[in-house]
């Protein structure tokens, strides 16, 4: 038998005895595979991290390229929300006397054609000519 197919077979082997221990023996196997105290975790996520776990050592781990990668992403700034406590690019549409009113929610307010209100109720109003609440004139909730 060549020696990949080994390898293939015994982490086979052991992937699937994960999933007949207990909890106690796989907190015994996290600390052998962490070196460090497991989680307070259930079985599952146990199971599923120490699988993972085990693939990593035999295959390698993520590339440093990606690492990189996935470290940028977490650092890029979340979007704020505006005044009115929406995100900005939210698109609000509704069907106004037989036409498709279309609002978007920009950092500064809320924007129909062309023009920014402070509120979407400012919106809604410029679309009936008469006051609403501009998320119940939308149906959000």
């Amino acid at each position: 038998m060549a020696k990949a197919t080994q390898k293939k077979n015994n982490i086979r082997v052991e992937l699937a005895r994960l999933q007949v221990m207990e909890l106690d023996e796989l907190r015994t196997k996290w600390r052998e595979l962490y070196g460090k105290e497991p989680p307070d975790c259930g079985k599952l996520l146990m199971r599923r991290q120490l699988a993972f776990r085990i693939q990593e050592m035999q295959y390698g781990g993520i590339s440093e390229s990606a690492q990189t990668a996935l470290t940028e992403i977490g650092n890029t700034p979340k979007p704020r929300k505006n005044a009115g406590g929406i995100l900005p690019g939210t698109r609000f549409e509704r069907n106004w006397k037989g036409k498709v009113c279309v609002v978007v929610a920009t950092a500064e307010g809320f924007e129909y054609n062309g023009q920014l209100y402070k509120s979407l109720s400012g919106a809604a109003f410029a679309i009936t000519g008469t006051q609403w609440n501009g998320k119940k004139f939308f149906g959000v909730k």
